[in-house]
């Protein structure tokens, strides 16, 4: 896959985590598993989430 397409489809992976982790219903295991990203980047979405205003 050329570059592009791997940063789109990361980028796509992350508005996914980030629109899941607003939903609040998965553990965040569960939404780096269904987006196959670490947990790592997980936490830190969520963490950052927490500083802006719903």
């Amino acid at each position: 896959m050329c570059k592009v397409m791997e940063e789109r489809v990361n980028d796509e992976r992350i508005r996914i985590a980030v629109n899941l982790l607003k939903i609040g219903i998965l553990s965040n295991e569960k939404i780096a598993e269904a987006t196959d990203l670490s947990i790592e980047v997980i936490n830190e979405l969520e963490e950052k989430l927490k500083g802006i205003p719903a």
